[in-house]
Parts: C-alpha cells; sequence; structure tokens
C-alpha cells in the first residue's frame, strides 16, 4: 500500500487532497503533520512513498530543508503545493528535487494528473506554472546586467553574509557595499536577499 506523508496545516486542505486521491486513485495510509519539526521526526522514523507539502516556496529555509530531505531519502516522491504569487519560486524547488510544484488554484483534474505522473517518476509542474517560466525565458537575463563588482558581492549575498563581514572582507567601506547591494537589488528586480535567491536560481541554466 502507497505510503502518504502530508505536512499541511490547513485542515480543509488536507481532507480534500486525501478524498481526492482515495476517491479516484485507491485506499492509500496517509499520515499528516502540521509542522516541519514534526514532519521530520516521522520521516525518519518511518518509510514514506510520498510527501506532499503545503509552504511557503519564497522561504529559503524550506527550499533547504528540502534539499535536505532529499539527500537523505533519494526515492521519496515530494509534491509542493504553493500560492500563485509565488510561482517565480518553482524552478528552485525543482532543481532541489522536489518532483512536482502545484499552485493552490490547481483543479482536481490536474492534481490527479500531477499524482500519476509523478508516481509514475516524472517531474511536474502545473499549466500555470509552465506558461510562468516559458514567458519568462524571453525576459532579459537580470543577472547578465551585474556588473563584476556587483556580481562578487551578489555572491556574498546569497549566501548569507552580513554587509560589515563583506565590506570588510573585500577591504571596501560598509556604505560602498550598502550602495552596491541597493543597486543590485533594483536590476535583479528583488526587496530582499530571500526573493535575490529565487532571481538567481530561476536564472541559472539547466545541467
Amino acid at each position: 500500500m502507497t505510503r502518504i506523508l502530508l505536512l499541511i496545516k490547513n485542515e480543509l486542505l488536507s481532507l480534500g487532497i486525501t478524498s481526492c486521491i482515495r476517491e479516484n486513485v485507491g485506499n492509500m495510509q496517509f499520515s499528516r503533520e502540521t509542522n516541519w519539526e514534526n514532519m521530520q521526526v516521522t520521516l525518519a522514523n518511518s518509510d514514506f512513498d510520498l510527501l506532499i507539502i503545503d509552504t511557503n516556496l519564497s522561504n529559503y529555509t524550506n527550499l533547504v530543508a528540502l534539499e535536505r530531505i532529499r539527500r537523505k531519502q533519494p526515492d521519496i516522491k515530494i509534491i509542493v503545493i504553493g500560492e500563485e504569487s509565488e510561482k517565480a519560486w518553482s524552478l528552485p524547488y525543482l532543481r532541489k528535487g522536489v518532483d512536482g510544484v502545484c499552485m493552490k488554484s490547481i483543479s482536481q483534474e490536474e492534481f490527479l494528473l500531477a499524482y500519476g505522473s509523478i508516481m509514475r517518476g516524472k517531474k511536474y509542474m502545473d499549466d500555470v506554472l509552465t506558461e510562468y517560466l516559458l514567458s519568462d525565458i524571453t525576459k532579459p537575463n537580470l543577472v547578465g546586467s551585474l556588473t563584476v563588482r556587483e556580481s562578487e558581492i551578489m555572491q556574498f549575498l546569497i549566501k548569507g553574509r552580513r554587509t560589515v563581514d563583506i565590506a570588510k572582507e573585500l577591504k571596501l567601506a560598509v556604505s560602498t557595499i550598502s550602495t552596491i547591494k541597493n543597486n543590485i537589488y533594483k536590476k535583479m528586480k528583488v526587496n530582499n536577499v530571500v526573493d535575490l535567491v529565487g532571481k538567481v536560481e530561476l536564472s541559472r541554466p539547466r545541467v
């Protein structure tokens, strides 16, 4: 029997997904957690075939946590469900080992299509994400608009380094680093480091 672990705080969403799978696929064995800590403990103590997560896609900590899960459990299938406003983050999740990313606006029919594809070993993005990412291909590469110095400092920023630490390492004034950081944000069209990481991941070529 297929064993499915849900990390979903919203009980109505959890019931909807559970009912959708049971009514259309079969009587699977479901477990549910409502926070990341308990979910990781449950994963460590039991074997699951599929992990379905309702999460804040733009939270970089969640992205890192999923990468760790994938390293520890390479065979588990992972579906992430997020808000449509965060669709720019879908590609980084797929690159970190997630098998499918769906928006909460997804229909039951499309969710079942995603489920079936992923359980057969394929990657899946819903139509909203596919259209968004295809349209993004035609946009200018924002990373390519950065100067050499801006690119250098951006690498420090996405690694979580503080402005004062970057200034010390590069032997530049803190005010200079702050000015360059603001220029990076403007060129990359972001307001914070978390969004910057997402844009950089989105701009990287596939390997």
